[in-house]
């Protein structure tokens, strides 16, 4: 049985850390819709081996972390885009709207909190970014390493710092996150 059957969660996701959070979540029964954009996507889909053979952009790594999730693309640069994702946070009555944009993309795409809120008064909204919410500086889980020092830990003696083997910062945040979404 599933304890959170009944919660419905949209993602503007890519990357690591958003996945890998909504991931757990939907192995928890929520339902999780992720939004990827419909040229771009999410770079994490050309990671490791084809999956099925035929399928493109369906490698292992993207596929591990988004196993058990829905999936649409969307613009929201455009109007149209916005207006249908006023529409999926109505209509699917969306508890959790959750995103790794960069803040100063929020307003730009109609994702920041007071708009989502104008939605659905009581959504609950998660932005995780790398270097905290008035930061628009890129992270990426190996920049994470090396600016924490992490990276000086792993790796042979006298060489140069090496990535650690799992993303170690990506995966830690999804965990505080989840806890953190655990709270509301």
């Amino acid at each position: 049985m599933y304890l959170f059957k009944n919660i419905t969660i949209l993602s503007l996701e890519q990357a690591t850390v958003l996945p890998y959070l909504t991931y757990r979540l939907a192995m928890d029964g929520c339902r999780v819709i992720r939004l990827e954009h419909p040229v771009y996507g999410d770079p994490n889909r050309l990671v490791g081996d084809p999956f099925l053979e035929g399928e493109q952009r369906m490698n292992s790594y993207f596929m591990a972390i988004n196993a058990g999730k829905e999936a649409l693309t969307l613009n929201l640069a455009e109007p149209r885009g916005q207006e249908i994702l006023a529409r999926l946070i109505r209509e699917l009555n969306v508890d959790v709207f959750a995103t790794n944009q960069l803040p100063r993309n929020y307003l730009k795409l109609g994702i920041d909190y007071e708009t989502m809120r104008g939605y659905k008064q009581d959504i609950i909204w998660l932005g995780i970014t790398g270097f905290g919410p008035d930061s628009n500086e890129v992270a990426y889980d190996p920049i994470l390493q090396a600016r924490g020092g992490l990276m000086e830990l792993t790796g042979e003696p006298d060489s140069s710092p090496q990535v650690v083997g799992i993303p170690l910062p990506d995966m830690g945040t999804s965990e505080h996150a989840y806890g953190l979404l655990m709270k509301s």
